[in-house]
């Protein structure tokens, strides 16, 4: 049902309230269910498994108003597993999101400290994930377009306001590391810029682009695995809605150079399908063809979602990859631990399925 946006709708509905004066919201989303995988290092698992979904989080976000239609903002959020309890992004307290800055209506919004690129901001809707998917329908199990979203250290970014449907954004991450502006080994510098239109909630068709580049070897998940000091993506994304079906579309195209100066190139193609039988009822499905140099995929999608309330849903999804053309094993986003090769399939093959539950607050 639309996943990231219905979150972001309901996230933003209940925290209106802050915004319309001076105040601190609490907010969050909690996912959780049972998986099975049809291989992963050789055997199959039945494993309970959270933030396939969407990733478990907690947030404070909060405003002041400064006058004349000045604010001040700030965002705090953490992410977590919930089976364990233990925090994501290497165990930060608020490795999502941690940033302070100015809003306005007419000039739009500059903060300052970690947030995420306008990949994810902007494109990341457009995905089979968004809309029906598992995470595990994110490209590769590295997310070598950064889709699945990897938030960035040290930045300055600036978002306008919304004019005619349309807004953009532009953002720098520093490296901090003295002598070494352009970039360093795990103190990456980041460049990231973007697009969206969108009119209102109902539009028709809404559409948005954007491109980051990170230079420093370590920077992304994708670096890390290709050992590359530099990697750019740019991503196109689209959504066009007919009563109680939409059509959701991306693609995009990285290129990222290793340490020997070789060029991995990856261009994928996805489109996705969604039908919205009741207010509360809704399946998917969707195909993505990941080309590589180095090797080709095949994924099939697909997603049942159940609605109780507006903060609680119950779920069905699952993603099968195919490798092939060089490609040797699949491995799903999520099933395969980030920047390893534990959890790859043994064979070209590998489902991924979960029976869950997501309740928002």
């Amino acid at each position: 049902m639309k996943k990231m946006a219905c979150a972001g709708l309901l996230l933003s509905a209940l925290s209106a309230g802050a915004h319309a004066q001076s105040g601190v919201t609490l907010y969050g989303l909690i996912s959780s269910g049972v998986s099975y995988i049809s291989n992963t290092n050789g055997s199959s698992a039945v494993k309970l498994d959270s933030g396939v979904n969407q990733v478990n989080r907690f947030g404070l976000r909060g405003t002041e108003d400064l006058g004349g239609g000045l604010r001040a903002v700030f965002n705090l959020e953490s992410g977590f597993d919930l089976g364990s309890g233990k925090l994501n992004n290497g165990g930060a307290l608020f490795g999502r999101r941690a940033n302070v800055g100015l809003s306005s209506d007419t000039y739009g919004t500059l903060t300052l400290g970690r947030d995420y690129d306008f990949i994810y901001d902007y494109v990341s809707f457009y995905t089979n994930v968004a809309q029906f998917a598992p995470s595990y329908s994110f490209h590769l199990s590295y997310d070598i377009d950064r889709y699945a979203g990897e938030p960035m250290s040290n930045t300055i970014k600036y978002q306008s306001p919304k004019i005619g449907g349309v807004s953009v954004g532009l953002m720098y991450g520093f490296s901090n590391v003295p002598g070494q502006f352009a970039g360093a080994p795990g103190n990456p510098r980041f460049y990231s810029a973007g697009f969206s239109y969108d009119p209102g909630r109902g539009a028709p068709f809404t559409f948005a682009g954007a491109f980051t580049k990170t230079d420093g070897l370590g920077g992304t998940l994708a670096q890390i695995v290709l050992n590359a000091p530099t990697i750019e993506t740019a991503a196109f994304g689209a959504r066009a809605v007919f009563g109680a079906a939409s059509v959701n579309a991306n693609y995009s195209y990285t290129n990222a150079t290793t340490v020997t100066g070789a060029a991995i190139i990856t261009r994928i193609y996805e489109a996705g399908f969604l039908y919205q039988f009741t207010p509360a009822f809704s399946t998917g499905v969707g195909y993505t063809f990941i080309d590589q140099n180095i090797g080709k995929y095949h994924m099939v999608s697909a997603g049942a979602d159940y609605r109780f309330t507006k903060r609680t849903d119950v779920y069905l999804m699952g993603t099968w990859q195919h490798a092939f053309a060089g490609a040797k094993q699949a491995g799903n986003f999520v099933v395969v631990t980030p920047g390893t090769t534990n959890g790859y399939s043994s064979t070209p093959n590998q489902l991924a399925v979960q029976l869950g539950i997501r309740h928002l607050f």
